[in-house]
């Protein structure tokens, strides 16, 4: 029987307010653990939190069998866009990888890195990356990614191992995993994949457009205040000071909550919303409200053949399907998902019917 957010206590959510006063969980997007080794094939090994500054492209280019990697990023010009804050997923093709493709195509790497193909090898590139944070936890519980080419890789398991690609151009097999950087995860692959030269069924115009031919010009933040059923978010997003976060140019996928949604939690709490935002809660809105917000922009069809989605909290939210339809939440419960794909520049909305609590 499905448990749901609405059955919590006041006292429940006291503990969770103490805890979190003790214990700043707010900040996600970078880690201060020093990274036990500069290589590699040694982080993959060892695994373990980034360093702070150890950006994609800093470990990239900290491990010789990356080489033809990162002068391919630099050329493409895009090692501004894999060392920035921004959470990215990162399918990377060794030296060998790269070589054969080479071989295949009968050029050098000095012939294939030339101004008249500078769009074709970016467009390479961006289909071996992933908005948002995804751990091999998330990729290989996903039947298919969108990259930020706006093509879809599919993903394949055979016999224990696992493989990324498309059914025009071949997969690449999954090497190494959970490589973590300040600004996302890398994945280490066997082959370079190469773009499909049409959209798998579900794939996004671009980066996770809706499909029309113009992209949306209001922001995630436009569309909630825009609509009255959200006004109690809205009202919690300005009091915990997330309206510039999600305002921005930034990815997100957001799981919103209506206000049938909050009024149920509130009531259940025998709480008005004056007294949840209320000062020395701010900490409390902000940590519940992160952890209705994940990294990238996750089309339905994305989120439903996820079995876990990790959020801007760097806590996971579980996807759960019963009789047709989807739930998302944790042990504490979840909430059914009831509306989806309302597409904003900066992202996508996906509609709640309770308040998930960390």
């Amino acid at each position: 029987m499905r448990v749901n957010m609405r059955a919590l206590s006041y006292t429940t959510l006291a503990i969770l307010l103490l805890f979190l006063n003790a214990c700043d969980v707010t900040d996600s997007y970078q880690d201060s653990t020093e990274l036990n080794s500069s290589s590699l094939a040694q982080s993959a090994e060892k695994g373990g939190p980034p360093a702070s500054g150890n950006t994609i492209v800093d470990i990239a280019s900290g491990d010789e069998e990356f080489s033809i990697l990162v002068e391919a990023v630099v050329f493409a010009g895009l090692a501004d866009d894999l060392s920035g804050r921004r959470q990215l997923t990162v399918f990377a093709p060794t030296n060998d990888a790269f070589e054969a493709l080479l071989d295949e195509l009968e050029l050098t790497a000095d012939e294939l890195f030339v101004e008249e193909k500078k769009e074709l090898v970016k467009s390479i590139l961006l289909y071996h990356v992933a908005p948002g944070n995804r751990d091999s936890g998330a990729v290989t519980t996903a039947s298919q990614i969108n990259t930020l080419h706006g093509f879809f890789i599919k993903v394949k398991e055979d016999e224990s191992s696992f493989f990324v690609g498309n059914d025009e151009n071949g997969f690449a097999e999954i090497t190494a995993v959970d490589i973590e950087a300040s600004n996302g995860v890398i994945h280490v692959i066997d082959s370079v994949m190469l773009p499909p030269s049409e959209k798998n069924a579900g794939d996004n115009d671009d980066n996770g457009d809706n499909g029309d031919d113009e992209k949306p010009e209001e922001s995630i933040v436009d569309i909630a205040a825009g609509n009255e059923d959200f006004s109690i978010l809205v009202e919690a997003v300005v009091f915990a000071g997330l309206v510039e976060t999600l305002d921005g140019n930034r990815q997100f996928t957001v799981f919103a909550p209506t206000n049938d949604a909050f009024e149920a939690l509130l009531e259940q709490l025998e709480l008005t919303a004056e007294e949840l935002f209320s000062e020395g809660n701010e900490g409390l809105v902000k940590d519940i409200l992160l952890y209705h917000v994940a990294p990238g922009n996750r089309p339905a069809e994305d989120v439903v053949t996820s079995d876990r989605i990790r959020t801007v909290s760097k806590s996971f939210i579980f996807v759960e399907e019963e009789d047709g339809d989807f739930f998302v939440g944790n042990d504490n419960g979840f909430a059914q998902i009831i509306a989806t794909d309302i597409f904003a520049r900066n992202g996508v909305i996906h509609v709640i019917d309770a308040v998930m609590l960390p």
